[in-house]
């Protein structure tokens, strides 16, 4: 049980506090409340926090700050929080709900003008491409961004059915459903899409957008201003340019006249100082290399192959631990074409063949089942 005095700071500061306000599940809402229940005297600062949490959630769209962008807004926090508590002629108080109103509108005007006006100095532009990605979430959406702060691949499973393939140091934001599918990226991943006509499926990066209906393709979108490329692996794609023109709309289906459209083997880059988007001639080099996910560069045609090669193949692929019963599978063979197919239909098209299912535990899968191969 989290300390029954902490003060405002401490609460801002704790990630299971910033979890439960921002993304609410049934273990945490138990927690807190047990913790209310225990601690009646700390609802007010605990509401001040969350309001706190919740409109700087908003105002930057749930990005979070680098490690030292948080230092220095933790301390602009306690100089005003400081400011904020030095000693004051002895006023007598009746404490009402409105005096606890007032108090709590104190609080966070100093805080307002402390931690998001120091937050703005450090944001004051955000980029197009991420101005253009959360004012296509609808109103209320609650956005996660998962970010690969290991030395290896991480696959995300959307909601949809896509899948995103991270690269170390790269971040993904998206809505926690996909009523529209939109998400922003930074970084490099490799998606493959679970086709939907009606809903295309859009990655926002810094300056452009990439409109796809169901492929697989590679992006290059680094935080900084060199190129951003984008390389098809199978299907069609069009990428936008947000900078050049404001009236560039990636929704629209049928005007693709300021954007490249890429079929299978072909890239782009998009120059940040000139906003222009170029054809590269050679997009076989780009998945050469050395930079780009493994999951990239694998066919995933198998003919006769070992099941225990498959999934070797899978787990370097997307970064997982597959676990099945090797004396009765070991001896199975796979023929099928997974390319461009998510994750879980690769899993779906394998454990069918096998007579075998599957469950995914974090970055575990577990084969269960399945017909003995002699």
């Amino acid at each position: 049980m989290k300390q029954a005095f902490y003060s405002l700071i401490e609460f801002l500061e704790d990630p299971d506090f910033i979890a439960w306000v921002k993304y609410p599940d049934e273990k945490q809402e138990a927690y807190w409340q047990q913790f209310l229940e225990s601690y009646p005297t700390q609802k007010p600062v605990i509401e001040t926090a969350r309001q706190y949490i919740l409109v700087l959630s908003e105002q930057t769209g749930a990005n979070l700050p680098s490690e030292a962008q948080s230092q220095s807004m933790r301390q602009t926090i306690q100089k005003h929080v400081r400011q904020e508590e030095a000693p004051m002629p002895f006023v007598q108080v009746t404490r009402t709900g409105w005096s606890w109103m007032q108090m709590a509108a104190s609080i966070a005007l100093v805080l307002g003008l402390g931690a998001t006006a120091y937050w703005y100095s450090q944001k004051t532009d955000q980029p197009e491409g991420y101005r253009h990605f959360t004012q296509s979430v609808p109103t209320g959406t609650a956005l996660k961004e998962t970010r690969n702060d290991d030395d290896t691949p991480l696959t995300i499973s959307l909601s949809d059915g896509s899948s995103v393939v991270l690269q170390p140091g790269s971040r993904l934001s998206y809505p926690n459903k996909l009523q529209q599918r939109e998400v922003y990226l930074v970084g490099k991943a490799f998606f493959e899409v679970v086709k939907d006509p009606a809903n295309p499926f859009l990655v926002y990066t810094r300056g452009i957008a990439t409109k796809v209906l169901g492929t697989s393709f590679f992006i290059d979108a680094p935080d900084t201003n060199q190129p951003i490329e984008v390389a098809v692996k199978t299907g069609r794609v069009a990428v936008y340019s947000l900078e050049k023109s404001e009236s560039t709309n990636p929704k629209t289906t049928d005007s693709e006249q300021n954007s490249l459209v890429l079929t299978p083997n072909q890239s782009a880059e998009y120059l940040t100082d000139s906003h222009q988007l170029v054809r590269k001639a050679d997009t076989l080099s780009t998945f050469a290399q050395p930079g780009t996910l493994t999951v990239a560069k694998q066919s995933f045609d198998f003919d006769e192959t070992p099941v225990s090669a498959v999934f070797s193949t899978l787990e370097k692929a997307y970064g997982v631990d597959i676990v099945y019963n090797e004396s009765a599978l070991g001896n199975c063979s796979l023929s099928a074409s997974l390319v461009g197919q998510p994750f879980h239909e690769k899993l779906s098209v394998i454990c069918k063949a096998l007579d075998a299912q599957y469950s995914l535990q974090g970055n575990r899968v577990v084969i269960t089942g399945g017909q003995r191969c002699q």
